[in-house]
């Protein structure tokens, strides 16, 4: 089973930054002469940035920590750092 967290592409609205943050997961297996595959890609977080702040989000609205997200996905990181605060 492969799993995978990543970025989507970001959405601004009157200067608001929208992030979608997915969880991926494919997994393969052989049964006899055939090989079946599935996978789901379902929403994790987001991460919201406005001039002021930069904030995560999980699923259920509790705030995540951005640095534990970060770990959880590099790529996210470059996003991130591309908008400048206040």
């Amino acid at each position: 089973m492969e799993r995978k967290i990543g970025a989507e592409d970001a959405v601004t609205i009157s200067g608001v930054t929208l992030i979608p943050v997915t969880k991926i997961s494919l997994n393969c297996q052989r049964i006899g002469n055939s090989i079946s595959c599935f996978g789901t890609k379902q929403p994790s977080s987001v991460v919201v940035i406005s001039q002021t702040t930069r904030r995560a989000f999980n699923t259920t609205g509790e705030e995540v920590s951005l640095d534990q997200l970060v770990q959880d996905a590099p790529s996210i990181k470059k996003l991130i750092d591309g908008f400048q605060l206040l």
